[in-house]
């Protein structure tokens, strides 16, 4: 699985990773841009895409089998960042994280790989500024 999938980057070494084991995935890319799903279909014809939000697909319904070998997620990082000259954050924006949390507590999941920037690392709640506690 390929959360919020860009233009299937990720994807593309998975694949290869995959490939030179000689190991067959089917492999299933999110993102609720539709400009996102068409490169990433473009990129990677095989795989299937779902063109929505992660908050509106249920983890089980997704996946049949409620097994996965790998969730590789990129949630949102720009209300995470230093980029953003600590400026107050968003928690909606921020709210992509817990999607992650979500799938991992509905399936069964082997490994998870989540790619964000160093400060995800001290990713928290906010306070009534915010700025994370």
């Amino acid at each position: 699985m390929d959360m919020f999938c860009g233009a299937g980057g990720e994807s593309t070494g998975i694949l290869k990773a995959t490939a030179a084991r000689d190991m067959k995935i089917h492999l299933t890319a999110i993102n609720h841009w539709e400009r996102a799903i068409e490169t990433h279909a473009k990129n990677h014809p095989d795989a299937e895409h779902l063109c929505q939000s992660v908050e509106h697909i249920d983890p089980t319904k997704a996946v049949p089998s409620k097994r996965l070998d790998l969730l590789w997620a990129s949630p949102e990082c720009t209300h995470h960042s230093i980029a953003r000259g600590g400026r107050p954050r968003s928690d909606q924006s921020r709210a992509s994280a817990w999607m992650v949390l979500k799938w991992l507590s509905e399936l069964y999941v082997e490994r998870v790989i989540i790619e964000n920037v160093p400060e995800f690392l001290s990713w928290g709640p906010l306070d009534t500024t915010g700025h994370p506690v």
